[in-house]
This record gives C-alpha cells, structure tokens and sequence, in this order.
C-alpha cells in the first residue's frame, strides 16, 4: 500500500484554508472514543436500577458505579493532559482506547459487584487519558480559521452521546438481548471502540520531542491527592447524609493545592515538565473561562439529578416518560452546536454572553412554570424553559472551549485541557453536591418536592447569571488575550508516515 509524508505544519499553519482528509479521520478517531466517555457516563445511570436488581448490589455500590468513574476521571485529567504535550497525542490516545474497551468488556463479564465497580474505576482511568487530548488535536491539526468547525462537531457529538445514553440505555437493559440484560449497555462499546483505535492507528499522527522531557512527578503527586481530598467530600458527601463533617477534607485538598505553585516553579528551574503549563494563568482568558465552565456545569450536572428526582418521585412520571420530557434539552443543544460555528464569526465573543444569557432565562422560565403548575406540571410546560437553557448551552461551551484554549501556546495546550476539563468535573461535582443538599433538605412528598426544586432552580440560576457577569466582565477580548498573537511562533515539524 502506498505511503504518504505529511506533517502538521502542513495540516494546521494558518495561512493555509484548507484542512486535510487525514485530518479530519484522526478528529473522527477521538471524537468516536470521546462518543464513548459521555454515553457511558448518561447510559449507565440509566441502566442502574437493572444492574441492582441482576446483581443484587447494595445502594451504596450503585452510588460507586458512578462515583468511583467520576473521580477516577476527575484525577487523572490534569496528569494525562500534561503527559500528552511531554510525550505526544498519540501513545494517550492509542493507550486510553485500548484501555477503555477492555474496562468495558470487564464490565460486561463481571461476576460481582466489587469488580464491576473496579471495571469502573479502570474505565475513567482510560477516558482520563483520552479526553485531553481531544482539544490539542483540533488546535495541532486544524488551522485557526477552521478550529470553530472542529469545535462545533465535537460538541455535536457530545450532544448526540448525551442524547442517545438515557434511551439506548433503557432499551439495552430492558430489551434483554440475548439474555445479556445490563450487559449489554458495555458490551456495544466493544465494536465502537475497536473502530476508533483503527482510526487512531491509520490517522492520528505522532509527535517527536526533540528530547526526552521529565515529567514532574511532585507535582502530579500533590495534584493527585490534592484532587482527592477535594473531590472525595463532594462526590460522597450527600450519599454519607452528613455532609458538613466531610467539608474539612475538601478544605484540606485546597490547601494541598495550594503547594502546586511553588513546586511547579521548582519544576520549571530544574528543567522538569511542570504539570501545569506556566502560561497557564498568566492572562485573564484561561481562569476567567475555566470558571465559567465550572459555574456552567455545575449549574447543568445539578438540574438533571434534582429534575428527574422531582419528576419521578414528586410527580410519578416514569423512567421513559422522565427521559423523553427532558430530551428537547439535549436535541437544541446539538442543533444549537452546529449553529454555534458561523455565528461564531458573525458574532464574536458576544455570543458566549448570550448563551449564558439565555440559559439563565431558562432557568427563570422553568422555575416559574415549576411553581405556578406543582403537581399538575406535565412535558409541555417545561419545553420552552429546556430550549431556551439548550439553546444557550449549544451556543455557550464550543466557542468557550476554543477561546479558552487557543490562546495557549502549542506547548501547554494539553496541560490547558485537562485542567479546563478537571474545572468542569470539580464543577459538576460541586453542583450536584451544593444544590443536591439544598433540595433533599426541602424536599417532604409532592408538595415538599415542588418547594425543593425550586429552590434548587434559583441556585442554578444564580451560578448562570454569576457565570454572565464573569463572561461580560472578566474574560478580556480574544485580541488581548496574552497567548492570542502568536503568528510568528515558529510550528515544529512532526513527520509520520500515514497510509493512503
């Protein structure tokens, strides 16, 4: 089979318009096992009730199917980003694909509980790996001028992950294929996945270091348990039923945090890779958009768990109805994703306050129409509310994405996105912690849950009009962004020899 030399000079200077087919098949490559990730995350809460009741597992480990995914992600993120620009996209990728499908396949074959849940560890272990590096992909391989089309389609398929996950999940584990049941949830990974790694192998080009880089272990050391101690109390506290006795090790995993400064400086004198990039947070664009992503999930995260609680428990809609009254969230989200990429160059960084503009009028829009229909509220009602804060959510997360990271330079980019990444998660767990205590707190029947849901409306409000003002006020301008002007940077050559 014939051979080609390409390079991604040639695949992503910016003079040139046009962006390679090979480019584009390696975007495929990730996106598909990024496809992977979300739907796992949405499709197994769904099939929870099915796994309890074929394994008879205890509420607890049900809790830890999902929590122990989401922290293992939530830890590695930072790491994996980092090792991603010391040692290339590729071995990440090809690593963290091979890992996921067989993680899946250990949680289709499990025996128990316990290895069902260490399956689920191993798997957000595996998508920690992969999610980095989907950013530094579409900034490495597409030139700028392209990078909002590269965007857009991977927030499409989010979006389709997300909405596929609750319905494909309750069919999976309802339908009992094969007298697979529950099993057969992971096993559609195996094919999925088995697809994206030929793609990764075929398409996705590798990276030289001109030098051998070392990795700064301290920091990845004091990152990780820092992370832990953080993470820990948020995502378990509510489950323990006393939360605030939790609160001190999340105020310890700041502290510890806090020692990541001096030691990446240390790292940077004695020619280490430090674990966060040092232009990091030397300029307003990056903190200012990691807050609003933490603000913006966390808002998100906490809506679907206290909705469908509200719906399920408080109006006695079922697993099928409470799926299908919040699926117009999720389809304008998609459509608005797409739309996102040409209104992007129309609009510029305004759109990003109109997105947070409208998902705050959602917010608004449900809360009024929760409250004035209580018991009585039915799908209809809330469908303006879900496209109005879809909608905003489409137009707001692919351009916040891009902006953020494209003023990074070349080398941190990876270190960028697994930090912009891990905002996201500690935001999401955050939320759902935060709003969680609020509502079961209020929460007493179907009265009680018309009062609680409320209240937890008015706090995501609150983090959508907080994260409005940060967008207005503090993300600086792309043109004044201090990584933004970087168009005389010299690009490194990276030669890989790809088939046809």
């Amino acid at each position: 089979m014939a051979a080609s030399l390409w390079t991604y000079e040639e695949a992503y200077v910016t003079t040139q318009p046009t962006v390679p087919r090979s480019s584009w098949l390696a975007l495929g490559a990730v996106l598909l096992a990024g496809f992977l990730h979300t739907f796992d995350v949405t499709v197994v809460s769904i099939a929870a009730p099915s796994i309890q009741d074929g394994l008879g597992a205890s509420d607890a480990a049900v809790q830890w199917l999902l929590a122990g995914y989401s922290l293992a992600f939530a830890l590695l993120l930072v790491t994996a980003g980092r090792l991603g620009d010391a040692y290339g996209r590729r071995p990440l990728v090809l690593a963290g694909i091979v890992a996921f499908t067989l993680a899946s396949a250990l949680c289709a074959a499990a025996p128990s509980t316990g290895v069902l849940v260490a399956a689920r560890v191993l798997q957000g272990l595996s998508a920690a790996l992969l999610a980095p590096q989907i950013a530094p992909v579409i900034i490495l391989l597409f030139p700028e001028q392209r990078r909002g089309a590269a965007f857009g389609v991977q927030a499409a398929v989010i979006a389709a992950a997300t909405c596929s996950g609750p319905v494909l999940g309750g069919l999976l584990a309802h339908a009992d294929l094969f007298g697979l049941g529950w099993r057969a949830v992971f096993l559609v990974n195996l094919p999925v996945g088995a697809l994206a790694l030929l793609m990764a192998v075929c398409w996705l080009p590798a990276e030289r270091s001109a030098r051998a880089p070392r990795l700064d272990l301290a920091g990845v050391a004091v990152a990780t348990s820092g992370l832990l101690l953080l993470l820990v109390p948020l995502v378990q506290g509510r489950e323990t039923g006393r939360p605030l006795l939790l609160m001190p090790l999340a105020l310890a995993g700041v502290a510890v945090l806090a020692l990541l400064a001096p030691l990446q400086r240390r790292a940077e004198r004695t020619g280490r890779v430090p674990l966060l990039a040092p232009d990091l947070f030397r300029d307003r664009a990056f903190p200012a958009g990691a807050a609003v992503n933490f603000l913006v999930l966390g808002g998100v995260a906490s809506f679907f768990l206290v909705y469908v609680v509200h719906l399920q428990d408080g109006l006695g809609f079922t697993a099928r109805e409470t799926g299908f009254t919040l699926l117009p969230f999720a389809v304008s989200a998609a459509l608005a994703s797409g739309a996102s990429v040409p209104l992007t160059g129309r609009l510029g960084r305004p759109m990003l306050e109109y997105g947070a503009l409208l998902m705050a009028t959602g917010t608004g829009v449900l809360l009024w129409l929760t409250v004035a229909q209580g018991g009585g509220l039915r799908p209809l009602h809330v469908l303006p509310g879900l496209v109005l804060c879809g909608v905003g959510m489409g137009l707001l997360s692919p351009p916040l994405y891009n902006i953020t990271l494209s003023a990074m330079s070349r080398g941190g980019i990876g270190s960028a996105s697994g930090v912009f990444s891990t905002f996201g998660q500690i935001g999401n767990a955050f939320g759902v912690a935060l709003v969680g205590t609020v509502f079961y707190g209020v929460a007493n029947g179907a009265a009680g849950s018309v009062t609680a849901v409320a209240w937890a409306l008015a706090c995501q409000l609150a983090m959508y009009l907080l994260a409005l003002a940060l967008l207005r006020f503090v993300l600086p301008r792309p043109g004044r962004a201090a990584g933004a002007a970087h168009p005389g940077r010299r690009r490194t050559v990276v030669r890989e020899r790809l088939p046809h």
